[in-house]
Order: structure tokens, then sequence, then C-alpha cells
């Protein structure tokens, strides 16, 4: 008892209205640094009040995005050890299982331990081309995805209460190459068990990108699906949210002379999403997307209202929001903004 009341404090400081208002990053940094604590020190009890809550809630940031799609990214191994290395993934592994042990009903638990299969899959895989892999990092890749598989779809009558769940399904149908209908299939499952879980349909953009085998058209529906399971409560914000993820991939989607998404219904978007959610991390993106998509009018409106000094997290490079003021506001200047 004395271990919970010495531990409820913190977590309410995580979980509770006490960081409303508070930037974007740094809200983000508190939930992930928390996590990794938490987990690195095998203090689990914190962890699975911190996912239910988040879960039962579906409580968000101030820009809009789900805290409990910030708790598990803490679970990044960049953030658990910034030395990682192979024996890291032991450590990681093994720490997973101590808390499906302690917590044998804890669903952050089992997902957390798919999250850790994921990461060993890639670090043994490597960065380079698949065709220039060795026999031995395919080997390995291969083997931790079907172990995460196996483990996703072993656990799912218990876990997929968890919207992450699908998240990580999503992951294999994309890493596997299941067929379009399969994969569709998935995705509207998920939509049926929790609709505004947004980094499902981030990853289901991701494998329908073009470079990836997809296509402008594939993407752009993906969108659009997203769209209409999220329209009730976001309006048309996830158009915005879309392809402004789409957009960490190549800004084409917002280049006038190959543009991917329609300018004006993003725009839309963005007000929708800036409507419900006006905060100063969603401001910067649309005044940046209106800048790339040579929109003055918009910029313009959407940069009136930065307070202060842009955030550098959500801008391509330093100073590109001055460059983008002063295209807007001198176009006798024939400024090209980069």
């Amino acid at each position: 008892m004395r271990l919970i009341i010495l531990v409820l404090p913190f977590v309410l400081a995580i979980v509770g209205p006490t960081n409303a208002g508070m930037n974007e990053v740094a809200q983000r940094q508190i939930i992930q640094h928390a996590v990794a604590s938490a987990f690195t020190n095998g203090r689990f009890d914190e962890l699975d009040t911190m996912a239910d809550q988040f879960r039962m809630s579906r409580e968000r940031t101030e820009s809009g995005v789900w805290k409990l799609t910030i708790f598990y990214s803490g679970f990044n191994y960049a953030l658990l050890d910034p030395n990682f290395s192979a024996a890291s993934l032991d450590r990681f592994e093994a720490q997973t299982l101590a808390w499906i042990k302690a917590r044998p009903n804890s669903p952050a638990a089992k997902i957390a331990y798919a999250l850790a299969l994921s990461q060993r899959a890639w670090f043994l895989r490597g960065d380079d081309y698949y065709n220039k892999l060795t026999d031995q990092q395919r080997l390995g890749y291969i083997t931790s995805l079907r172990k995460r598989r196996d483990h996703l779809l072993a656990i799912k009558e218990e876990v997929s209460k968890d919207p992450h769940w699908f998240t990580l399904m999503v992951a294999v149908a994309k890493e596997e190459g299941w067929p379009d209908e399969a994969f569709d299939r998935l995705v509207t499952e998920a939509a049926e068990h929790e609709p505004y879980y947004y980094q499902t349909y981030f990853l289901a953009i991701d494998r329908n990108l073009p470079q990836w085998g997809g296509s402008a058209e594939k993407m752009n529906a993906v969108v659009a699906r997203a769209t209409d399971y999220t329209r009730e409560l976001d309006g048309d914000s996830f158009k915005a949210r879309g392809y402004w993820y789409a957009s960490s991939y190549g800004r084409a989607v917002f280049d006038r002379e190959k543009l991917v998404a329609n300018w004006s219904e993003v725009a839309q978007g963005f007000q929708d999403l800036l409507s419900r959610y006006p905060d100063q991390w969603n401001h910067n993106a649309y005044a940046k997307f209106a800048c790339l998509a040579k929109d003055r009018t918009r910029f313009l409106d959407a940069y009136s209202l930065i307070e202060g000094v842009a955030m550098a997290d959500v801008w391509d490079y330093p100073g590109q929001d001055m460059q983008c003021a002063a295209w807007a506001k001198h176009p006798e200047r024939n400024i090209e903004v980069k």
C-alpha cells in the first residue's frame, strides 16, 4: 500500500490534467521518459496505470494525438538505452517478460513484448535494401517478425481491446505483404474497434506509398477512408493529419508541380483540426504546408497565429518559416521556397 501511495502522485501528474496547455514536444517527452524510467526500473504497476488511463479515457495531447500512442513510443530503444547494442535486445525482452509474469492480465505488457520483438527484427535486418541483405540478416529479421506475428495472434482475444494491438498487426500485414483485400479487411476491423486511433491509419498510409509499391491513388484512398471513419468527432481533420504524416517520406504531396493531395481539401482539414485543437504545433504545421503548397493567403493567415518563435520540430530546417514569410509578403521578389 505504501508503494502505491508513493507512486500515485507521480502517475497522476502524467495522466491528469496538470500538463494541459503544455508545449506539445514537452508533453510527449514527459510521457516517454516516464515510461522509459518505469520500465527500466521495473515499476510495472505505474506502466499499467498509465496505459489503462490513456486507453479508457482516450485522452489526447494538446495537438490531438492519443497519449496511448505516445505511451508506446516510450519503449523505443533510443530512449531505453542511448548506447543501444545487441545485448540491449536481450535486456528489453527479458524486462517485458518479467512484466508479463508480474502482471499476467496486463495488455500493455504483452504489447510491449511485441514491440521488443519488432525492434529485434529491425536491428538484425539493418538499414540496407532487402535485396542487399545477407542470408543471416534475412533469417534474423524474418524469424523475429514471425515470432511477433504468432505472439500477436495468440493474444488477440484478450489484448485487442487496446487499439495498439491493431497498429502492430497492421505493421505485420504491411511487412508480410498481405494482399489488398486482406489488408483492407484488417484496417476495417481496427476502425470498428476504435476509429480514432490514428497510428493504425498512418501505417496503412506507409503500406500504400508509391515508393513501397503503392500509388498516389491507393494512398489517397486510405486517407479518404480514415477521414470517413473519424468525421463524426474530428470533421475532415484527418485529411490534414494523413498528408502531414505522408509528407515525412517526401514533400511531393504538397508540391504544386506533382501534387498528390487536393490542397483545398487538406486546408479544410487543417481548419477542422485547429477548430478542435488550436495548439501551436498544429498552427505551425498549417503554415508550413500552406507555404509548400504555394498558398500565400492561407500561409499568412496561419503564420499570423503563431505565437513567439516558430516551433523548430515542425519545420524542415532552421529559418524555413522566415523564408516562407518573405516569399508570401513579397511576391515581387520571386523568392524560391525550398
